[in-house]
């Protein structure tokens, strides 16, 4: 087929899978499950995704991109730097809605499905496009001058590690909990914002 994303049962299956997957994780989430949801047949399925691996990456696409077109248009829009950290903040809040514990999981703690090396790849490349904001915002004078881009990144690192600890998760009623408090305690630190 020629372009797979403009049928409705290729948008079917996606809509499908994310909603599977972000509730279940991918491990747990049959194929048969997708297709029935779906209302698809599993020969439908594979005219266009080679397995549920395939069709989770496709989805992490998506959601990669149009998270990238946001983000791009937030950085350049006219509001102040604290109203785009704020935005920034409500844009991770509303990419990790509905994302279940089993989900993180399955892409880092499951090397067999192979999800972690792939979201590793997209965390870079969104990495790199955050550092250049940040940079831009201290040339401008809206970060401290003084504060190092590489702390920020290690503190970056350490909140994904602070992501991935089960322990400290079942502290939070969502995952996404966790990535706020992470992102607002890097922003603001332990005082009272005013």
């Amino acid at each position: 087929m020629d372009n797979p994303s403009k049928t409705d049962k290729y948008h079917d299956i996606i809509k499908t899978g994310k909603r599977l997957f972000w509730k279940y994780g991918i491990k747990r989430v049959t194929i048969e499950e997708i297709c029935k949801d779906a209302s698809v047949s599993k020969m439908t399925f594979y005219k266009f995704f080679t397995n549920k691996i395939e069709l989770a990456k496709t989805i992490l696409d998506i959601v990669y991109k149009e998270s990238l077109t946001e983000f791009d248009q937030l950085i350049h829009s006219n509001i102040s730097f604290t109203e785009k950290i704020k935005e920034l903040f409500i844009m991770k809040l509303e990419g990790t809605k509905d994302i279940s514990i089993e989900f993180i999981t399955d892409i880092y703690k499951k090397p067999d499905l192979g999800m972690q090396e792939y979201m590793e790849n997209q965390r870079k490349d969104s990495l790199a496009i955050f550092v250049d904001f940040l940079k831009d915002s201290q040339k401008k004078g809206q970060i401290r001058k003084e504060i190092k881009i590489e702390f920020i990144l290690h503190y970056l690192n350490q909140a994904m590690s602070m992501v991935q600890d089960e322990q400290l998760v079942s502290k939070y009623e969502h995952p996404q909990d966790l990535i706020m408090e992470a992102m607002n305690f890097l922003f603001y630190g332990l005082l009272p914002h005013k």
